[in-house]
């Protein structure tokens, strides 16, 4: 049989409070219950105007259960999704920070400058062991100097390093 919308709008009456408690357990809100009640009888009222419905009590629960299995999924892929953007937001960033990473390179560009003015050998010492974690003896093989001879011209660039530090720090 077609149902009318009088039909229908007795049998929500009739199965209201029913079918809300058991959407109720279901979805553990009484809330969310009533509205996907309430969308049960919309999707009711659609089907009804379409094909006959035999058993409209069944029917109600099919279209009820199945509302309800779709928004607890939906429930649970959207805490999936907030778990993951919360774990995300709780992973620590080691990356630095805008006013670092400035900071950072403008040091480095210092540190260029700084190496710009060194005297070529002193440059080069200092580079091999600073930059290219050389050792004092390859350094002195690679350069054919002493080791003594590494260690003035490492103490060289790094006096000098200080006493452009210290001229910066006076202009600032």
């Amino acid at each position: 049989m077609t149902l009318s919308y009088a039909q229908i709008e007795s049998l929500f009456h009739q199965y209201r409070d029913e079918l809300t408690r058991r959407l109720a357990m279901m979805v553990n809100s009484r809330d969310t219950a009533a509205d996907l009640v309430q969308e049960t009888y919309l999707r009711l009222l659609g089907l009804a105007e379409k094909q006959v419905v035999e058993q409209p009590r069944a029917l109600l629960h099919r279209i009820a259960t199945n509302l309800a299995i779709d928004h607890v999924r939906k429930d649970k892929s959207r805490l999936h999704v907030d778990d993951s953007m919360d774990a995300a937001m709780a992973i620590p960033s080691h990356a630095p920070s805008q006013e670092r990473a400035l900071e950072g390179k403008q040091r480095f560009q210092r540190f260029l400058q700084s190496t710009e003015h060194l005297p070529p050998r002193t440059r080069e010492a200092f580079l091999l062991y600073r930059v290219y974690g050389y050792t004092y003896p390859e350094i002195a093989e690679r350069m054919k100097i002493s080791e003594s001879g590494v260690e003035k011209l490492l103490m060289r660039a790094l006096d000098q390093f200080c006493r452009a530090a210290e001229a910066s720090d006076d202009d600032e």
